[in-house]
């Protein structure tokens, strides 16, 4: 009489027609983030160009997508217990790491004494930011973008986040009569500006900004730094954030759980024929 088959059709296709879709998912990005990288014929020069650039980012991302999606596609696939322990064990390990980062920006915007012992906070990556802000496309317009969208001026955690901008050559205020001066001294970059809808561009909105104090140009710029306005807006939108958090941690509990289930599956099928 034949063996009794334990593992389940449904199971081993539903995680490879899944991961089938991750890999299609995975390779698109890498793709458009090749495509990008070559159109613009980037030069990546350290670790903050790659971290900050979309395109590299979409690379990576799509690299790792692929990698993990084809393991555990073929693993259910072919049933081979080695492919599936490391597509679970990589995943877990993903998932921790996110939830570490979770934990650690919980730390950072609501336990400041350890934010500070810990030194949570990435100042040399962000002061390089803002350093290399005129010197790299792709830097400027993602710090434009977060300053325009979370509504802040500069990357620091502090009420005046705009005098960040005297890291930059290009902004920098001072009367040392032996350093350049350009246009845009004692400026701050026009994405800090508070624009209301239907407004024009002014370029000039933020001149002289550093001059003042954050209580007389309060109306024209913001001053709150970056790090700072993005805790704001998850303390005034917590639901969201968690809701994404959710969607972000529970698909990969699901198949980690699944994958396991299928793994246990396969021994159990083992077992069973080694007995008869």
């Amino acid at each position: 009489m034949a063996a009794r088959r334990v593992i389940s059709p449904i199971l081993k296709y539903f995680l490879f027609f899944v991961n089938f879709i991750f890999w299609l998912a995975g390779l698109g990005l890498m793709i458009i983030g090749a495509w990008v990288l070559n159109e613009k014929q980037k030069e990546v020069r350290d670790a903050l160009d790659f971290f900050l650039d979309p395109s590299c980012v979409m690379c990576l991302t799509g690299s790792v997508t692929v990698f993990l999606a084809m393991v555990g596609g073929m693993g259910a696939l072919r049933e081979n217990q080695i492919l599936l322990k490391i597509y679970h064990y990589t995943l877990s390990t993903i998932l921790l790491g996110e939830i570490v980062l979770a934990v650690l920006l919980f730390v950072f915007y609501y336990v400041p004494d350890a934010r500070t012992k810990l030194q949570l906070f990435p100042e040399k990556t962000f002061n390089d930011a803002i350093v290399k802000y005129r010197d790299d496309d792709d830097m400027k317009d993602l710090i434009d973008t977060i300053q325009e969208g979370l509504q802040c001026c500069g990357l620091s955690n502090t009420d005046e986040g705009y005098k960040d901008w005297n890291k930059n050559i290009y902004f920098n205020c001072t009367d040392d009569k032996s350093v350049i001066v350009s246009s845009e001294s004692c400026s701050v970059p026009p994405s800090c500006c508070i624009r209301k809808a239907g407004d024009l561009i002014n370029l000039q909105c933020g001149a002289n900004a550093l001059k003042q104090e954050s209580s007389k140009i309060g109306n024209t710029i913001y001053t709150d730094g970056c790090i700072k306005a993005l805790g704001t807006w998850i303390e005034a939108h917590a639901l969201v954030v968690g809701g994404i958090a959710l969607g972000i941690l529970l698909p990969q509990v699901v198949l980690i759980c699944l994958t396991r289930n299928f793994d246990d599956q396969i021994s159990a099928q083992k077992s069973m024929w080694k007995r008869r």
